[in-house]
């Protein structure tokens, strides 16, 4: 009875590994795409600027001379709009509002090398950041708190410079838009252990306004 069930049971605990491992990443692409949905939504949200001011009427002055001292010294009204401002991405103001979105992006064990398995993950996010090229956006690494906290953070420091230096390089993503930031473990993700893996991460925060 043993040597008839075995290979059957065998079998069924196979299955069911199979099964609980497609399942993980089947959740695992839907939570992904439902972050690069939000990370859409961050990048094409109104910013938080100065409210549109109202157009001042003005009354045209004709003067019957042309030479009149007057008409030389007129002021010549602007047709065109005032020139945009300059995008600063590297001084933004502390505090600023910013919309985070986080991804698991993978990197090879103790390296800011980037994992082929997240280049995909990158791509799709550098299509949506090249939606908005007016808006700034702060690439935070992060890691969890085991190992030296001071190799952490320069570890997620160039985890994020890397991850910038990919959306520039494969998608031609203007580099002054991003700003890559080093975390450490100083910022674990809420409800997590600070050791917990899952705080491995890169955070997309982008600029409102």
């Amino acid at each position: 009875m043993k040597t008839i069930f075995r290979p059957a049971i065998s079998a069924l605990i196979c299955g069911l590994v199979l099964l609980a491992a497609g399942s993980g990443k089947a959740v695992a692409a839907d939570d992904e795409a439902a972050k690069l949905k939000e990370l859409e939504r961050a990048m094409s949200a109104p910013g938080d600027g100065e409210p549109a001011k109202k157009k001042v009427r003005t009354r045209a002055i004709v003067f019957d001379n042309a030479d009149s001292p007057a008409a030389a010294n007129a002021p010549t009204p602007a047709n065109e709009p005032a020139p945009a401002a300059v995008l600063d991405c590297a001084n933004l103001p502390a505090g600023v509002k910013t919309n985070a979105v986080d991804f698991a992006i993978q990197f090879q064990v103790g390296s800011a090398r980037i994992s082929p398995a997240s280049e995909a993950t990158l791509g799709s996010i550098a299509k949506i950041l090249a939606l908005a090229p007016d808006r700034c956006v702060l690439v935070e690494g992060h890691t969890d708190a085991t190992g030296s906290a001071d190799k952490n953070m320069v570890l997620s420091r160039e985890r994020a410079g890397s991850v910038v230096n990919h959306i520039v390089e494969k998608a031609g993503v203007d580099r002054k838009r991003l700003v890559p930031l080093g975390k450490g473990s100083s910022s674990p993700a809420a409800g997590l252990d600070p050791r917990d893996p899952l705080n491995r991460r890169v955070v997309f925060k982008v600029v409102a306004g």
